[in-house]
């Protein structure tokens, strides 16, 4: 007997709320008006129906994810890559190698990292096949968080079928960053596509520091006359 009484209250709750919507509510007071929120730049209250029950989506307003500096150059790098491109098929397996500095290929920095990033979420947007090799062969579990993304080389699987590599090279210098990549068949290094691009250092302000008269480089100390005379350096990173 216990589901008539739920059916019950049910249908007196629903005729009670059909006689409240009969007649018109009161003003509210102050402190008991409903709770609202923001919408883009528009107040959407309780009693705004319209707005309330009707969702828009706009791809060109707020569908989109925002994007800094470093991501459009991403994206006109790869647009560029994909327009001289003669022999990469979508279909075919990429990967997208960390960019290093042209006088160490041994080494890397945070713009460089940041911009592999980049140039992967181009590269897919463009439908290719990319791989990803910092995934892991299984989840870490641990107390803080749940990590897939892994460096260590022990981790990682190796027998990927992959015959396609960007590899990229950048160089500092008084004005900005120059980039070089070029996209290589690895079972025969042909280059079937190549970019060469310069960013003055003022458009990557988050990541390149402006040239100083004094400055480190490969443990020396540089006195220059005028900061003109040194070159870009990268925020954070060890000279």
């Amino acid at each position: 007997m216990g589901i008539p009484r739920v059916i019950t209250a049910m249908t007196l709750t629903l005729f009670a709320v059909s006689g409240c919507a009969t007649h018109s509510a009161p003003t509210a007071s102050p402190a008991s008006q409903p709770l609202s929120f923001q919408n883009d730049l528009q107040m959407v209250t309780a009693d705004d129906n319209r707005q309330a029950m009707v969702l828009d989506y706009d791809i060109n307003a707020s569908g989109i994810a925002p994007k800094g500096q470093i991501n459009t150059w991403a994206e006109k790098l790869v647009n560029e890559l994909v327009l001289q491109n003669d022999g990469l098929q979508s279909t075919q397996p990429l990967v997208v190698a960390t960019p290093v500095m042209t006088e160490d290929y041994d080494q890397t920095n945070t713009l460089g990292m940041q911009l592999q990033q980049g140039l992967m979420t181009a590269f897919h947007a463009h439908e290719f096949n990319v791989v990803d090799l910092n995934v892991a062969n299984a989840i870490r579990v641990t107390h803080h968080g749940e990590f897939l993304l892994s460096r260590d080389w022990k981790k990682l699987p190796g027998d990927l079928p992959v015959a396609h590599v960007l590899v990229s090279t950048m160089s500092l210098t008084p004005e900005g960053i120059l980039f070089n990549g070029r996209i290589v068949n690895i079972t025969n290094n042909r280059v079937v596509s190549s970019v060469q691009s310069f960013v003055n250092g003022q458009s990557l302000s988050g990541y390149l520091q402006a040239p100083q008269r004094i400055e480190t480089r490969d443990g020396l100390l540089y006195r220059h006359e005028t900061a003109q005379n040194g070159r870009y350096t990268i925020l954070g990173d060890k000279q």
